[in-house]
């Protein structure tokens, strides 16, 4: 594109962003020296002598080198593949003489100390790049040429020749320039914002050396009540200084004759302040350079709750938009040479760095797989572990605590041994066979006789719950007893029972849920409706219900097979009867209580919603309570979120069997106006 100016027609290209326009024949050099006090100093002179800026460059140079940088080629639907050819080979050996590791060095540390870096392409006769090799930039000249193109001399410190010397097309060189506001086509140093800082840091430190080389200071005063001769004096400072100066004679014990008085002379506020403006100069550069001070091991503001933050922030914060930089200019020129564009793109991979030491990728893993978004074998590598050939690895499972939006807030879709239940949860028909004289009305009635606390009512109707329970236990007993005479298995068949162990569990989950939510409700002001939750407690009955008497089944008859196998003479009814005393006894105990456990947190969740609770806090009700609860024990959260330990609250079976067997802990709720 070519426009007119005074008649006359002028390239373009990217000279309308020049402060002075780089037209044809037209040379750029960068200005590569700063002003200090008396003197001028070269870039490089300053990277060498400053030692925080050393220290910064050195330290971003060998965190660019040290990241892998991939190419890779786009495949369809947002696949990505490792390139296996010749321009990756070309960035693991840029030349003979130099590394992958050097160039990407050298290239960060040229950036930040001139503002800009150069690679110039070689190629082979057929036009193939074959290796890069970097230009020092205090001697590339940018030139303007008559075409509107940009021309790269290097000059090799001889400018007075630069007619004479070559000129490389732009299609050659690889410019990494930093922003300039004067020209695109050439970088601007860091080093130019520190001016005055990197002026003030060298006087201080001349000045210093000055004053231990020249100073006449001194540190200790003795005085003499009268007039000494300079014999004397000579004489009573060698031996004052023989036995009090120097590091072997520290903490020794001094003796004054003739009334002479002794004094240590300190330094003024003056002198005093130089230690806080060496520290100011290199917070300064940290500034510049955009990088928290404790990556330098600059500890004076760094604390144990963000020191780790700022580490972190090293390669989030200042590396990611270096490396976008340098990813870009790689992807723009040099990719081109070797593939189409958009077919493949170049790739800093900081996945070693921002992974976070054992403990937070073991907790990121268990979120991804309980949230469903990985499965085992996907998350393996993450430490370094081979897939595993057990096909439940390969799966996708969803913790039981994710819900459909929309529906109960808090509630976990969960039977009582912590089986999930499908979603979403649809009201099913309440299972036909009932124990005739257990209904919610009746179990109501007996709670009100007593005016009970909400811990007191939960007692009851564990109390209820262990009543219908060891009754249709005994039942099962009896009739397993009558089945046979012979030791056999199969004396139990659990698909018989399940509606009627459904239709009780039912009736004492909606008793349950009516009783504490209403308690619930009451204390906060508010009201409870239970039909909010009734779908779900009888897909849970039935669901535990099964899963109950397929254990029950289970459990005997590998009781009676191992009892048979032990004593040839024993009796089944002595047997059948040894199980259900123990075993079934114990886990009607343990039913009853994790049942009223879970409905019961479920159903004051769902009446501190409907009541206009805003939070909730977890309460240890034991004298004895398991370790993993006492530390919960005063932890306030949102209604609607988690506890740190993942559940929301006692009884939910998202945290394991583990965590709610036994539990007799409670949740106490806070409406927003704090009451």
């Amino acid at each position: 594109m070519l426009m007119l100016s005074n008649g006359a027609v002028v390239p373009t290209n990217t000279t309308l962003a020049d402060r002075t326009p780089m037209f044809a024949d037209a040379n750029y050099y960068g200005n590569y020296a700063l002003p200090l006090l008396n003197e001028w100093a070269a870039y490089s002179a300053l990277y060498k002598n400053q030692v925080w800026v050393g220290a910064i460059i050195r330290k971003l140079a060998f965190a660019t080198a040290r990241m892998p940088f991939d190419i890779k080629i786009a495949g369809k639907n947002n696949d990505q593949y490792d390139e296996a050819g010749p321009l990756t080979a070309l960035m693991r050996r840029p030349n003979e003489r130099m590394s992958g590791f050097a160039l990407w060095q050298w290239t960060s540390s040229m950036w930040d100390i001139y503002g800009e870096a150069f690679w110039l392409k070689l190629r082979d006769r057929a036009g193939t790049v074959r290796e890069l090799h970097p230009l020092h930039p205090a001697n590339v000249v940018v030139r303007r040429m008559p075409d509107g193109r940009l021309g790269y001399i290097y000059t090799a410190g001889n400018r007075a020749a630069i007619d004479t010397l070559p000129v490389f097309d732009e299609d050659d060189i690889v410019p990494f320039v930093s922003f300039n506001p004067d020209t695109p086509n050439r970088g601007l140093s860091n080093l130019e914002s520190l001016r005055m800082t990197l002026l003030n840091e060298d006087a201080s430190r001349r000045a210093t050396a000055s004053f231990w080389k020249r100073g006449a200071r001194p540190g200790f005063l003795l005085q003499h009540p009268k007039t000494m001769s300079e014999g004397a004096q000579a004489r009573f400072k060698a031996s004052f200084n023989a036995t009090s100066a120097g590091a072997d004679n520290a903490g020794g014990t001094t003796i004054l004759e003739e009334g002479m008085t002794a004094e240590i002379l300190q330094l003024n506020l003056e002198e005093m302040q130089y230690i806080e403006s060496r520290k100011l100069n290199r917070e300064e550069v940290c500034g510049a350079y955009d990088v928290p001070p404790p990556a330098l091991h600059i500890l004076d503001k760094a604390t144990f709750s963000n020191i780790t933050e700022q580490l972190r922030s090293v390669y989030r914060d200042t590396m990611a938009p270096r490396f976008e930089f340098m990813e870009s200019v790689v992807d723009h020129h040099l990719l081109p040479d070797f593939y189409a564009v958009d077919e493949a793109f170049s790739r800093f991979n900081m996945d070693e760095v921002l992974r976070g030491d054992f403990e937070t990728r073991a907790t990121a893993a268990v979120a991804l797989r309980n949230a469903g978004l990985a499965s085992g074998n996907e998350l393996r590598p993450m430490f370094g572990w081979a897939p595993s050939d057990d096909p439940a690895m390969s799966e996708i499972f969803a913790n039981a605590a994710l819900v459909e939006l929309g529906s109960i807030r808090g509630a976990q879709p969960v039977s009582t041994d912590g089986e999930l239940i499908p979603q979403p949860v649809k009201a099913v028909a309440r299972p036909a066979v009932k124990t005739p004289a257990l209904t919610v009305r009746s179990i109501m009635g007996r709670l009100s006789r007593v005016k009970a606390s909400k811990a007191d009512t939960k007692v009851k109707l564990i109390q209820e719950h262990q009543k219908e329970l060891d009754a249709f236990f005994a039942k099962q007993k009896a009739a397993v007893k009558a089945a046979s005479s012979t030791k056999a298995a199969g004396l139990l068949n659990p698909g018989d029972w399940d509606a009627e162990l459904a239709g009780i569990l039912g009736t004492l989950a909606a008793a349950t849920s009516e009783a504490i939510g209403g308690k619930t409700a009451t204390d906060l002001g508010g009201s409870y409706d239970a039909g909010r939750i009734a779908p779900w407690l009888e897909q849970d009955a039935q669901t535990s219900a099964k899963n109950i008497n397929a254990t029950t089944a289970v459990q005997l008859n590998e009781w009676l097979e191992r009892q048979n196998a032990e004593d040839e003479d024993e009796e089944l009814e002595a047997d059948t009867d040894e199980f259900f005393d123990s075993n079934v006894a114990q886990r009607s105990s343990e039913i009853s209580l994790g049942r009223v456990v879970m409905i019961a947190g479920l159903a004051a969740l769902v009446a501190a919603e409907q009541s206009g609770a805003s939070s909730k806090t977890w309460v240890v009700t034991s004298a004895n309570p398991r370790a993993s609860h006492a530390a919960m024990d005063g932890e306030t959260v949102s209604l609607g979120e988690n506890f740190s330990n993942g559940m929301n609250g006692p009884g939910d079976f998202s945290g394991g069997a583990d965590e709610v067997a036994g539990c007799s802990c409670e949740l106490q709720f806070t409406l927003e106006d704090g009451n």
